[in-house]
């Protein structure tokens, strides 16, 4: 259960991550089908409440309706109730819209249990994003709709310490999400020496104001000082017009910025195996998935203390530095100064994320959630009868 799901590619990650998730639960023999909107931006795809498939899953798409801005939608709680029989529980995705709100006060009242993936919507940078919203919706609904819960999944240990932070007294297990490896890894196509010789830096992600381009900016202005081959590509859908307001920090280095829009598939993979380097430094994710994508694709990383991947420094194929213009600037010239160095740092990276990432390992991971779930409710029902 999701606000939106592929290919509403347009709001980056979560709808690729739910999608990865659903084909390895269905091939790990969990029966999972996904109920969304038709939301995908500032258009609709058709309303389709007859089950459709996208890449072998089964989705329902509710016509969203007014207020869209917060994924109002209509007829899916009726018909979540209407067909509670069918399903033993319920996976929600997402926090603070109107379709999940509706999604759990529906497993209430059909008695269905549910889980709760945040995404990230608990953390500090994220609560920081309308504030004033938050506040009052948390108060309205949202506490109660995530007490209401069975299990909230964090998808890094950094989101399940800001999740405990608000005391809800509820079991949070940590699960990363997953990587499609045949469609992102590292090719022999792309020799090491061709590598080495590169000098493009890519940023990976919604334009959007918590993924903090205005750093990205001021960074990429100092390496152009110590580095005039320097290259940087923005990849990804701009988001309520933020490239406008964003692109003339990059004005004194625009002939060797490229706003690529958003990429998938072969064009993603091109892009991150010719990287010297993948770049991350917004306010706030629950996992960050271009990371997870880069390393997969033989490529280090520099991301900032805002983002939880604290482990590029430890298993040593990227660094972790605060969020300041100046320490990303200091790490992003020394890959560039140094690629036999950056080439051994990707090929750490490529096997670590292998053992970690793999979709078929996380689905088995997540199917135990499920099944402990299932098997309290059961327990519970046992000292009721």
């Amino acid at each position: 259960m999701a606000a939106y799901f592929a290919p509403a590619f347009v709001y980056g990650g979560p709808p690729r991550s739910i999608l990865g998730l659903c084909k390895a639960l269905r091939r790990a023999g969990v029966d999972a089908s996904v109920f969304t909107t038709t939301a995908n931006g500032s258009g609709d795809f058709p309303a389709s409440t007859e089950q459709q498939t996208y890449e072998g899953v089964p989705v329902k798409h509710f016509q969203r309706r007014w207020p869209k801005r917060f994924f109002a939608v209509q007829g899916l709680a009726e018909a979540l109730i209407a067909e509670a029989a069918n399903f033993d529980l319920m996976h929600i995705h997402g926090l603070w819209n109107l379709t999940v709100w509706a999604a759990m006060r529906a497993a209430r009242k059909a008695g269905l249990p549910y889980l709760i993936s945040p995404r990230g919507m608990l953390d500090r940078g994220a609560m920081n994003h309308e504030a004033v919203r938050k506040f009052i919706a948390w108060h309205l609904a949202e506490r109660e709709n995530l007490l209401g819960a069975r299990l909230l999944h964090a998808t890094s240990a950094s989101e399940a310490e800001a999740i405990a932070a608000y005391n809800l007294n509820k079991p949070i297990v940590a699960i990363p999400h997953g990587i499609e490896f045949e469609t992102i890894s590292s090719t022999k196509a792309h020799e090491e020496d061709t590598k080495k010789n590169k000098k493009q830096i890519v940023f990976l992600g919604r334009i959007h104001p918590i993924k903090r381009l205005d750093l990205l900016a001021a960074a990429f202005a100092q390496i152009k000082a110590g580095c005039p081959k320097a290259r940087l590509v923005i990849a990804g859908p701009d988001e309520g017009n933020h490239r406008k307001q964003i692109e003339p920090l990059f004005a004194s280095a625009a002939d060797s910025v490229e706003w690529v829009g958003e990429v998938a598939g072969e064009a993603k993979a091109r892009l991150l195996n010719d990287a010297a380097m993948l770049v991350l430094c917004s306010d706030s994710e629950n996992f960050g998935l271009s990371v997870a994508e880069a390393l997969a694709a033989g490529t280090p990383v520099v991301t900032t203390h805002t983002i939880p991947w604290a482990e590029v420094e430890s298993v040593g194929c990227g660094f972790w530095v605060e969020q300041s213009a100046e320490a990303m600037a200091d790490r992003m010239l020394y890959l560039l100064n140094h690629s036999d160095e950056a080439a051994a740092m990707g090929e750490r990276g490529a096997q670590w994320a292998r053992e970690k990432f793999g979709w078929d390992g996380v689905a088995s991971q997540m199917t135990n959630c499920y099944e402990d779930i299932l098997s309290r409710c059961e327990n519970i029902a046992g000292r009721k009868m």
